[in-house]
């Protein structure tokens, strides 16, 4: 690597990680904004709804981002149809998902859960679409590596929202209804700026649209089934601590999940940066280059997540008093869970690898332990332990999950080093016997 190939390098990194820290203190300071303002069983359920929401975001990453990232760098897929059947992919899925919130929600309606359900819903639906788009041009954002258009973009999100909700507060119009309409529509005006500055990058052709559809589902399939398994405790575990602990229960666990999202969220820049470079380096350096990456990723995101976990472990308590004093006694339940942070993102580190591999069927079981080892410890262990029994389920979970990724990755390399070296030994003998 040349000395402006490393500076252009880390000039990135940096502006990746700017974005990152944008994101998340947007996200955190939502949160408090929200939680400030409602009781602890609205905030529950503003959690709970929003659970769902994160799980339909997830399975938009892995349909349609997951296929993007893994095919865009591959000399076929350099078109711009591909770019537009991508496009055009997402949008599909994000009027399917928010149809299905919409009609969820009148459904409860007219079964007799009162307007106000149908209202939440219909807000819930708009966040969702408008959440989806704004996810769509993070992961391509992050795949071309323009970083720097990104974080203004993602600035002007922030800023959006966050002034919004300090309005709703100011005029007295404060509710869930309008906090998940501010929330989405926050995002629209960057989005469509967005789509506009790269729109030479994008065309649209129906029959490529289908072809390119098929191409990605051969390849996303075993990723949505497995993330389907693998995330079902996000949603599975606040339903246990709704049931043994009461929405207000559910509420604290938010606002410790909203806080602890900060690692979270500061983990997932930096793997949206990491990612694309692991990819990225098995095509120009084959598998010694991409297990670097992986190397390189797991020591920044390892230490950063480490020293997130010994502030929430002495400072826990005082951190949680900015969401209001009655949380201050949760503080070691907020290291409980940065710990699980900590521990699972190290299988999504190894997803990256099998991702570069394109071994797609191979995040199964990763995925699997996952969500079967914290779902069973969170069944055992809620009921006993309450709110920190949940969180030493995900722990449990996340650490399955690292062991059994990791394994299968070492594996896949193994396999795919073999199939090389003979590969190249058939080729050099083929050589010798023509000449």
């Amino acid at each position: 690597m040349t000395k402006s190939e490393g500076t252009k390098r880390l000039k990135s990194s940096l502006i990746a990680i700017a974005d990152q820290i944008v994101v998340s203190a947007g996200t955190f300071l939502s949160s408090v904004i929200i939680c400030r303002n409602t009781t602890e069983a609205e905030f529950g359920r503003f959690c709970l709804a929003w659970s769902v929401i994160a799980f339909l975001r997830v399975l938009q990453e892995r349909l349609i981002a997951a296929p993007y990232l893994a095919n865009t760098f591959r000399p076929s897929f350099l078109r711009t149809t591909y770019r537009g059947s991508t496009l055009a992919h997402q949008t599909f899925l994000a009027l399917i998902t928010s149809c299905i919130v919409l009609f969820g929600s009148l459904a409860a309606w007219i079964l007799g859960y009162g307007v106000e359900t149908l209202l939440h819903g219909m807000s819930l639906a708009i966040a969702l679409f408008l959440n989806l788009a704004r996810d769509q041009m993070r992961s391509i954002s992050f795949t071309d590596f323009t970083f720097q258009r990104l974080l203004i973009l993602d600035i002007t999100i922030v800023a959006t929202q966050l002034i919004g909700l300090m309005l709703l507060v100011v005029l007295g119009s404060f509710s869930l209804i309008s906090a998940n309409l501010v929330i989405g529509f926050g995002c629209i005006g960057p989005v469509v700026v967005w789509l506009w500055l790269t729109k030479s990058l994008y065309s649209f052709e129906q029959k490529t649209m289908v072809s390119d559809w098929y191409h990605n589902w051969s390849y996303a399939q075993w990723l949505v089934g497995s993330r389907i398994l693998g995330i079902a405790p996000v949603v599975i575990i606040p339903l246990l601590i709704v049931k043994y602990e009461g929405q207000e229960g559910n509420g604290v666990y938010g606002v410790c999940c909203s806080i602890v999202g900060v690692s979270a969220m500061f983990a997932s820049g930096f793997n949206n940066l990491f990612q694309s470079r692991t990819v990225l380096e098995m095509q120009r350096s084959g598998t010694r280059g991409m297990l670097s990456a992986i190397a390189e990723s797991a020591v920044v995101i390892g230490t950063v997540l480490t020293c997130l976990s010994v502030v929430f472990l002495f400072y826990g308590g005082e951190l949680l008093n900015i969401f209001g004093s009655q949380y201050v006694q949760f503080g070691f339940l907020t290291f409980l869970l940065s710990v699980s942070t900590l521990v699972v993102n190290f299988s999504t580190l190894f997803s990256n690898g099998l991702a570069a591999l394109k071994k797609s069927r191979d995040f199964f079981w990763g995925e699997v332990s996952c969500g079967v080892v914290s779902v069973a410890s969170a069944s055992l262990l809620v009921p006993s332990h309450g709110l920190s029994g949940a969180a030493y389920a995900t722990i449990f979970g996340g650490l399955a999950a690292s062991l059994v990724t990791g394994v299968t990755l070492a594996r896949g390399v193994r396999s795919y080093d073999l199939h090389s070296e003979s590969g190249t030994v058939v080729a050099g003998s083929a050589s010798m016997k023509s000449k």
